[in-house]
């Protein structure tokens, strides 16, 4: 009879393997230059023009359409560009949110939190898999922090929702090849099918509520009100869009190592203080970085994107270049990832495989 592991050495390997996958670089399932190419240029031209009419904080605002391009991504060009304005749509309608409740202390908190679960229901309902609510609770704080700084809740919508069209605009530039016409693509009612609300998806919304409400909290209770966005997203990453606590233990590792790494890249940068069409190209390069390495190690795409989201976070509340601002959001960081880490006992030892899981349209379970 076969002698069942003691629960001291499942979580043993558990941490074991996740040490492991920083070491590991998984091989590309499909070229990732073209969707890092189009992030990098939508992130890049808004700061040009910013730059170009002396008004660089809009230029930023505007670059967060940027965070557009990723969803969706491994769907052929027809049927992304049916769904990618779908994204757009919710990034400007974080931004909303965020203008309007950012500045006031507990409508921000409760606007975070609806953010947050309502980002999630759709992503795991939907399973539609990377990268998560992640960038709409961005968008939200970052919009906050720009409306709290005096800046017109109206500007700053406009701001995004322009650089939201702009990604839609670059994601068509391909299709002038044929090929991409040889596709015939699937009616909205398919791609968006009646979500599958199966064990996984009801434990990792379960989680991203969780970790939405509990952040908000400590945030307001303990750290500072106006990071708790930072300190949700954290935690929603690490969550992600597979089911298991492997995966958690994963992504929490690589999220801290990332973002520790990633401060650093900060802290080098603002030390150089780069001329603006420098830190332009410097933005659009660390977005092309975080797309490439994404789908083939966490860490490293954590490395980009930390730098790249304090550069923009620290510009809209005009203090670019504190090294204060990066030690925050290592304790946010901390933080989240804690939170979500805890969260993955809710799922049971043995994970869903997660083989055809993401959509759309998702596959039946």
């Amino acid at each position: 009879m076969t002698e069942q592991p003691r629960r001291r050495d499942v979580w043993r390997s558990g941490a074991r393997r996740a040490v492991v996958s920083l070491g590991t670089v998984l091989p590309a399932s499909e070229p990732r230059w073209p969707v890092a190419l189009q992030a990098g240029i939508t992130m890049t031209l808004p700061l040009l023009a910013g730059i170009a009419a002396g008004r660089t904080e809009l230029g930023l605002l505007a670059s967060v359409g940027a965070f557009t391009v990723p969803y969706f991504s491994a769907l052929p060009r027809l049927e992304r560009l049916r769904l990618r304005p779908l994204a757009g749509l919710v990034l400007v309608a974080s931004a909303v949110l965020g203008a309007l409740l950012g500045p006031h202390t507990l409508a921000g908190a409760v606007g975070l939190v609806v953010v947050t679960v309502g980002i999630g229901a759709l992503v795991h309902g939907y399973r539609l898999g990377p990268p998560g609510p992640l960038f709409p609770i961005l968008v939200y704080g970052m919009a906050g922090h720009a409306a709290d700084a005096g800046e017109s809740p109206v500007t700053i919508v406009a701001c995004v929702a322009a650089g939201c069209a702009l990604a839609v605009l670059i994601s068509i530039a391909p299709l002038v090849r044929r090929v991409h016409w040889e596709v015939t693509p699937r009616p909205l009612s398919v791609l968006l099918a009646r979500p599958a609300w199966d064990r996984g998806a009801k434990e990792l919304l379960a989680r991203t509520a969780i970790v939405a409400v509990a952040g908000t909290a400590l945030s307001l209770l303990y750290v500072d009100p106006e990071r708790a966005y930072w300190t949700v997203a954290a935690g929603v990453v690490v969550v992600g869009v597979v089911p298991g606590r492997g995966p958690a233990l994963s992504r929490g590792l690589h999220r801290t190592v990332g973002t520790i790494v990633g401060v650093g890249i900060y802290a080098a940068i603002a030390a150089a203080s780069p001329a603006p069409l420098v830190l332009a190209l410097l933005l659009g390069t660390l977005q092309f970085v975080t797309e490439i390495a994404i789908a083939r190690h966490y860490a490293l795409a954590t490395a980009a994107l930390t730098p790249l989201a304090l550069i923009i976070v620290s510009s809209a509340e005009g203090n670019f270049g504190s090294l204060e601002v990066a030690g925050e959001r290592l304790i946010d960081t901390a933080v989240g990832a804690a939170i979500a880490v805890a969260t993955a006992l809710l799922h049971k030892p043995a994970a869903p495989d997660p083989a055809g899981r993401f959509a759309p349209p998702h596959r039946a379970t």
